[in-house]
């Protein structure tokens, strides 16, 4: 599909799936209820999760830098019976 006004072109290819019939016929009438072919619903599905997993995979990455770098401590390292008060 390509965007002669933004100047931008994307690139689709078509896929095959294996659905049993009564997943198909689910699939079909949740398209129409959303007013889209089923192509365009299962490619926005998939879309997404691919977009999700990438940000889920940044913060993890994030996360495991973070806990490569200690959190200082004013005091010093807590004592053990520091470390269980409640």
């Amino acid at each position: 599909m390509c965007n002669i006004v933004l100047g931008n072109c994307i690139m689709s290819h078509n896929i095959t799936l294996r659905l049993d019939e009564k997943t198909l016929r689910r699939i079909k009438h949740l398209a129409v209820d959303r007013h889209t072919s089923v192509s365009a619903w299962v490619g926005e599905l998939v879309t997404r999760a691919v977009a999700e997993l990438d940000g889920f995979e940044a913060a993890r990455r994030r996360a495991l830098d973070a806990m490569r770098q200690p959190i200082p401590v004013p005091d010093g390292p807590l004592s053990r019976e520091q470390t269980h008060e409640r």
